[in-house]
């Protein structure tokens, strides 16, 4: 239900300052990398915006560079049918020509110009090749794109590359290119590896300022560490995005994919097969980056340099905004059936959460928003539906706890059981007193919904009051008609959830 068609909904235009066709339009980008070339095309130019397309051909046109100087031949021929594909397919789903960047690989290899004519040539693209300093901070852009707090270290690694650029709540600052690319050390003996990876980073004097902070792994080569480590502990939501471990688990981790030899990697699941020969490499440098930071988190990220590329282009009213609750709001106005009447519900319910962190309200209000996901849905299946949507929704800015905080919440809404089995995932990642606020949340929602009828500007004409040993429903004689046997039921769930007696009082002075 999270649909990746473009938001024209009177409600997104209003909310985003380039609201005609230009920031409508579909946006697509191809990243030419020292071992990928990738096309995403996304839904426009917005806040926290969705592939509506996203592509990964393994072309390794950097993997003879340390040896050569220049590209690999064949990786080379294979990139440029690449890139020939991807500028169609960006033409015919009504993305125009993308916007072209290529990183360590082109920028270094002594035929690099070369590639850039020949792409030109026989593609019709200007492919921008990033300098090091460019490709760092648009690599630190794409996460704090995802995570505006982000508070730590970015490590990007490449191909050819590994960026670091320390991130301080959600200010980009120092940052640094490295040769430290997984193609590059490939060939390296792991002392090897180890010995050049401990010499690049002795040259980054800020990095031993930023230990005990968390760290931000971007990078299809990370991100196979994390899919890994997934595997191995039977992890309930496989969803790379913000999945989190500790250091030390992930330097355990990286240490022996580090050692394994060509039969061990092949039998490694989940992984690409391409991928799997500089997998050594790109786990001997993971280990030996967080050695040095030994941060508070490791957090994989899905985004980077892409997203950052896209980012860069939105206005600073428009950056400024959450990308989860502007998802949530985008995903309403065009989902639901009576709009977005979010703000209106998780301000009517506030009464009840006093006390509650900013992160606690956030979600809430997450929850609020996507409160009628599934009405579309058979009503014996909607509370299903809606769980299994809110939980693997494509969406950024949301830790895997607060995930199943949001899909517990509206499970709940819909008046699913507490110990459903399609629960079980999310039930996992969620404490005692998180299960249970969700549930307050969502029969909170189940009785503002049926009071009101969906309807926007009923709730604010009632109020909730939370109060010793009881709580009340307040209601104008006017809106007394709204009153049901129904209503009276759900208030009672929810003064369940409370420890607190229902009442509900007519009387003027709303």
């Amino acid at each position: 239900m999270f649909s990746t068609a473009i938001d024209r909904t009177p409600e997104a235009r209003v909310r985003n300052p380039r609201s005609g066709a230009d920031a409508r339009r579909r946006r697509a980008v191809i990243d030419i990398g020292s071992n990928s070339v990738r096309l995403v095309v996304f839904e426009g130019l917005v806040r926290a915006p969705l592939p509506v397309f996203n592509e990964r051909v393994l072309c390794g046109i950097g993997r003879d560079l340390a040896a050569t100087g220049a590209l690999h031949a064949g990786g080379v021929d294979l990139a440029l049918s690449t890139i020939g594909r991807f500028v169609a397919i960006s033409r015919e789903i009504g993305a125009g020509v993308p916007e072209a960047v290529a990183t360590a690989a082109v920028r270094e290899a002594s035929d690099g110009r070369e590639f850039v004519a020949r792409a030109r040539d026989a593609c019709g693209l200007e492919v921008r090749v990033l300098s090091g300093t460019e490709e760092a901070r648009l690599s630190a852009l794409g996460a704090t794109s995802a995570i505006s707090g982000a508070d730590g270290v970015m490590g990007d690694l490449g191909g050819g590359s590994l960026e670091l650029v320390g991130i301080d709540s959600g200010d980009i600052g120092d940052g640094v290119t490295l040769p430290l690319g997984a193609l590059r050390l490939m060939g390296l003996a792991p002392g090897e590896r180890i010995a050049a990876t401990d010499r690049a980073l002795d040259e980054v004097a800020w990095l031993g300022k930023s230990r005990k902070r968390d760290f931000y792994a971007v990078g299809g080569a990370w991100r196979s560490l994390a899919r890994i480590h997934m595997a191995r502990r039977d992890y309930p939501l496989r969803i790379v995005h913000q999945y989190e471990i500790a250091w030390r688990e992930a330097i355990a981790l990286a240490d022996l994919i580090s050692g394994l030899g060509a039969d061990s990697l092949a039998r490694i699941e989940g992984v690409n097969r391409r991928r799997l020969e500089s997998l050594p490499a790109s786990a001997a440098v993971f280990a030996r980056v967080l050695r040095r930071l030994r941060p508070g988190r490791v957090v994989f990220l899905a985004g980077g340099l892409r997203e950052g590329l896209l980012h860069e282009r939105l206005p600073e009213e428009v950056r400024a905004a959450d990308p989860l609750i502007d998802r949530c709001r985008a995903f309403a106005a065009r989902a639901s059936r009576f709009g977005d009447t979010g703000d209106e519900l998780a301000a009517w319910m506030a009464p009840l959460f006093d006390g509650e962190s900013p992160e606690d309200r956030r979600l809430r209000l997450a929850a609020c928003l996507l409160s009628d996901v599934a009405w579309r849905a058979h009503p014996g299946y909607r509370a299903a539906r809606a769980f299994e949507e809110v939980f693997q929704a494509p969406v950024v800015g949301i830790g895997h706890a607060g995930r199943a905080f949001v899909a517990l919440a509206v499970h709940a809404r819909y008046h699913g059981a507490e110990d459903a089995p399609v629960t079980e995932p999310a039930r996992t990642l969620v404490d005692r007193s998180a299960a249970e606020r969700a549930k307050l949340v969502g029969v909170s929602l189940r009785l503002g919904l049926t009071l009101s009828g969906g309807a926007p500007g009923v709730l604010a004409r009632t109020r909730l009051e939370k109060g010793a040993g009881e709580m009340t429903l307040h209601m104008g004689p006017e809106d007394s008609r709204l009153h049901s046997e129904l209503v009276e039921r759900r208030l009672a769930s929810v003064a369940r959830c409370l420890n607190l007696a229902p009442r509900r009082r007519v009387g003027t002075g709303m």
